[in-house]
Formats: C-alpha cells, sequence, structure tokens
C-alpha cells in the first residue's frame, strides 16, 4: 500500500499554483501584464455599459453578457483600473483548482485529487493568461459537478441546475451542453440501478427546471432592456446565419489557430510543445478511452467510481461536441478539466508504476507553472502609465502603439480600431461603432461596414486604426470587396499617418484638417 504524503504538501502546492498565477499575471511587485487578447471585447463593452449604452441594442455582441456584467461589477466596486482583468485571472484560476479538488478527490485517492487541478492550470489555463468567457463558464460547470459528483439529492440537482444556467450566461453552448451530458448520464444511472420511472422524472425536472428558470429570468431581462429584435438578431438569428463564415469559427483552426511550439525562441518556452501536444489529443480521446476500460473492467472491479467518472464523461463529451467544429486552442483548453481528471485516474488504475508515472505528471506540472511564470518576470518589458493605471506589455510592437496612440489622445476620445479592441480599456478610449472589430469575412455584414462609416462620418473620430491582414487576410474564406466601401471612405476623409510591426502590422489614418 502507498503512502500518502501529508496534508500539508498539498495545501503547499495549491499555493505554490496560485503564486505562480499571481506572477503569470503581474510583474513583481504588482503591476498588471496586459496581454489584450480576447478579454478586451469584454472590457470595452463593460466600459460601454458603465456608460449608459444597452448591450445589442446599442452595440454588437453575439454572446450572453455574463462576462461583461462581471466586468461592470469590478469597475463599479473599485474604478476603472488596469488591474482588474488580472486579479479576475488570478481569482479564476483559484477557484477552478479548488472546484477540480472538489471533484477530483471523489474519483481519486486524497494524494492525487490536487494533480489535475495544478495539470490543468498548468497545460490550459496559463498558457491563456486572459479572463475570457470560456474559464467563467468552466468555472460554473466545474462547480456544479462538485455539487452532483458525490449524489444526486434534490437540493444539489436544484444547485447544479441554477450553476448550469450560469454557466449559460458566459459562454451560451456550455450550459446547455452540460445539462444534456448530465441528462444522458442521469438516464444511465436510471438503467444501471434499476431506478423507477416516476424517480428518473423527478430528477429530471429538478435539474431543468431551475436551469430554464435562470436563463429564462436572464433572457426576459435583456430582452426587454435591448428589444426582442435586436437581442434575436445578436444571439440568434446572427449566430446561426454567420459565425461560421470566419475562419477562426471554422474546422480549420483545429491545430492551426496557433504555432506549433517546436521551435520556440526561448528555453523555457520548450515545455510548450508537450503542452501542445497534451491538449489535442487529450480531448476527446481520453473519454474514448475511458468508455473502453468501463465496458471491458466494469464487472470485474466494481469498487471503482465508474458512475462518478461516467458523469465527467458524458458533460466532458458533450462539451466537446460544442467547439468541435471550431476546435481552437482556447476552446479545448477551456473544457479540458473533465478530460484531465479522467486521464489522471487512468494513469492511476494502470498496471505500470503508478510512482513514476503521477511523478512524472507532479514534476511536469509544476515545472511548466514555474516555467511559465518566469518567463513573464524574465522578459524584457516595456511599461505605460496609463489613465486607468501602470500596464507591463511584453511585446515591443504593441507598445510602441500604445504609446504613439495615447501621446495624441485623451481619455474618452473616439478612436476606431478596425481589427482589435485591446487598445480602448488601457487607454480609456472610445470606440464609435456598434461592431468590436471587423474582418474581411462574411461574419462582417454590410449593414455593419455602412454603420462603422456612419459613426466615423458623425463623430469626426480623427484615428483609426486598419490592419493590413483586412487587405490581405491569411486564411479563406474571405471577402475582400466587403470593405472597399470603408477603405474608400477612409481615402477619401483620411490619410495614412503612421504604421505598426507585428503582430498585426496596423496603419494609423488621421482624419484630414
Amino acid at each position: 500500500m502507498r503512502k500518502t504524503l501529508p496534508t500539508e504538501v498539498y495545501i503547499l502546492a495549491l499555493l505554490l499554483a496560485i503564486v505562480t498565477l499571481y506572477l503569470v499575471a503581474f510583474v513583481l511587485p504588482h503591476t498588471p501584464v496586459y496581454h489584450g487578447d480576447s478579454s478586451p471585447i469584454f472590457l470595452m463593452e463593460a466600459m460601454r455599459m458603465g456608460g449608459g449604452q444597452v448591450i445589442y441594442r446599442d452595440f454588437f455582441e453575439p454572446v450572453l453578457p455574463g462576462t461583461q456584467y462581471l466586468f461592470l461589477g469590478f469597475t463599479k466596486l473599485f474604478g476603472l483600473h488596469t488591474w482588474i482583468p488580472s486579479a479576475i485571472f488570478v481569482l479564476l484560476g483559484t477557484f477552478l483548482a479548488w472546484a477540480g479538488v472538489a471533484v477530483s478527490k471523489q474519483v481519486l485517492p486524497k494524494d492525487l485529487s490536487l494533480l489535475p487541478s495544478i495539470a490543468f492550470l498548468a497545460f490550459a489555463y496559463v498558457t491563456e493568461p486572459d479572463p475570457t468567457h470560456h474559464w467563467c463558464s468552466t468555472l460554473a460547470v466545474m462547480m456544479a459537478l462538485a455539487v452532483l459528483i458525490k449524489r444526486r439529492t434534490p437540493s444539489s440537482l436544484v444547485l447544479a441546475g441554477l450553476l448550469f444556467g450560469l454557466a449559460t450566461l458566459f459562454t451560451q453552448t456550455i450550459g446547455p451542453a452540460a445539462v444534456l451530458g448530465t441528462v444522458v448520464f442521469l438516464l444511465w444511472e436510471h438503467w444501471a440501478e434499476h431506478q423507477g420511472s416516476r424517480e428518473l422524472l423527478k430528477r429530471l425536472l429538478l435539474l431543468l427546471v431551475p436551469f430554464a428558470a435562470v436563463d429564462l429570468i436572464a433572457v426576459g431581462y435583456l430582452s426587454a432592456r435591448s428589444g426582442w429584435h435586436d437581442f434575436a438578431y445578436c444571439l440568434i438569428v446572427f449566430p446561426s446565419k454567420f459565425f461560421r463564415q470566419w475562419y477562426w469559427n471554422t474546422p480549420q483552426v483545429y491545430m492551426a489557430d496557433s504555432e506549433m511550439p517546436l521551435f520556440a525562441s526561448h528555453l523555457l518556452q520548450f515545455p510548450a510543445l508537450g503542452i501542445w501536444f497534451f491538449v489535442h489529443f487529450l480531448v476527446p480521446f481520453i473519454y474514448l478511452i475511458f468508455l473502453v476500460r468501463m465496458f471491458r473492467q466494469a464487472k470485474r472491479h466494481p469498487l471503482e467510481p465508474w458512475d462518478k467518472l461516467t458523469l465527467l464523461t458524458s458533460v466532458g463529451l458533450f462539451e466537446f461536441f460544442t467547439v468541435a467544429y471550431s476546435a481552437s486552442w482556447l476552446r479545448l483548453c477551456s473544457i479540458a478539466f473533465p478530460a484531465i481528471i479522467v486521464f489522471v485516474w487512468l494513469v492511476k488504475t494502470s498496471r505500470r508504476s503508478l510512482l513514476t508515472a503521477t511523478n512524472l505528471l507532479w514534476v511536469t506540472s509544476l515545472t511548466l507553472l514555474v516555467a511559465q511564470a518566469a518567463v513573464v518576470q524574465l522578459s524584457v518589458r516595456r511599461w505605460i502609465s496609463s489613465p486607468a493605471g501602470p500596464i507591463a506589455i511584453t511585446d515591443a510592437d504593441r507598445y510602441e502603439k500604445y504609446k504613439w496612440i495615447q501621446e495624441r489622445t485623451r481619455p474618452d476620445d473616439y478612436l476606431f480600431d478596425a481589427s482589435d479592441c485591446d487598445v480602448y480599456f488601457p487607454l480609456e478610449l472610445r470606440n464609435p461603432a456598434a461592431v468590436p472589430f471587423l474582418t474581411a469575412s462574411e461574419y462582417t455584414r454590410p449593414e455593419q461596414i455602412e454603420q462603422v462609416i456612419s459613426s466615423l462620418e458623425k463623430r469626426q473620430v480623427h484615428f483609426v486604426l486598419w490592419s493590413v491582414w483586412l487587405d490581405a487576410p491569411l486564411h479563406l474564406p474571405s471577402n475582400k470587396n466587403k470593405l472597399a466601401l470603408l477603405k474608400s471612405y477612409l481615402r477619401s476623409r483620411y490619410h495614412l499617418a503612421h504604421g505598426f510591426g507585428e503582430p498585426d502590422y496596423e496603419e494609423v489614418w488621421e482624419r484630414n484638417r
């Protein structure tokens, strides 16, 4: 029988993980690192909502606004500060680790219950240090699983339904997928345990009614504020017709949305290659391996927690189905937690040396966490004293862009960034258009282009940022002619004032006097 390590060891390991999250999000002692990936969209929209604008009516957004309200709540409590997204990133990672431990200890021995959380943080979470809606919905789902996995009591089913409803408010596909996976599990449990039909119906209602209540109340409130027509277009019509017209929402993005880290420029980045392979091949294949193992060994090993692992597998598979069409790196990482727990269980039950395998996973995970923190702390950084507070920027070209814009604008000025949203929040600038950005694909609609031109003319916007990738997109499908009307307008009212290098190769167009 293996000896278990003292509880203090696991507490220290969890504290180390939290410290590394801080070191990824902040440069010592307390300067936030501004990554400017997905969260700037929601930060910008939270600023618009704080200024009195109504989501879906006054600006376009195809995702339910849980993340925007989260950022808005923080800014209402603390004011507009650049440390807010970094602090939320640390808090989300901490609660995700806690929820992972709560789930893992139901299927793993005590000495392994922390390992999936550490592995998730190392292989998935810190690779995308951006508090976007994917992580928020993942946290809600993991909390629901922590409630459900021990036993399916009436109170746990109701609470899980509420949490799945909350997950929907962040990512509208994840909540329903998790609910559907849970329903399939309840049907399997009904069959396996020979439950009565009345008991099954009771369980389904206890799960589904709270889930539906949360979402119906939210939909009613949002549609009443914005108007049903605008709400339905943003969240129903547009996603069903045009969401898949953009490259990043197509099957082509699988294993291609980020460069494989085979030729890392920094020695500490070489572990990224292992992360890249691990995540891409973990989901959904680990679930298939588990199902084969269960069908072969469930009767011979009845003491294994087959029911709890089946719940994780069912929910995990249905989550994967929501991202399978456009399985980008971030989307795969955000749904990988159940798969990592099942993976650790499979390692635990392997006939090969358990001690060697788990120790290797411990060492690899902790090493990756420390390495990621070291990369941030040791990288060459630039500092911007923005109106919302200081920020550290690791990219030289992005720094030059921020510095140039800051020297020529003031807070609350209008500026339109055609291909991104990263400048609005730290510099407290305003987007004059209803859309957060443009694309050279059918994802961007003709009426949105017309609205951009109208807004630029109405507000006499002084600067427009334009990425050359809008003129020469790297990926198909694309429709450059869609942007020709806007580019013609820029040439008639603006002149090219400046240019920036990688990663966006942006141009600054300045309005003619």
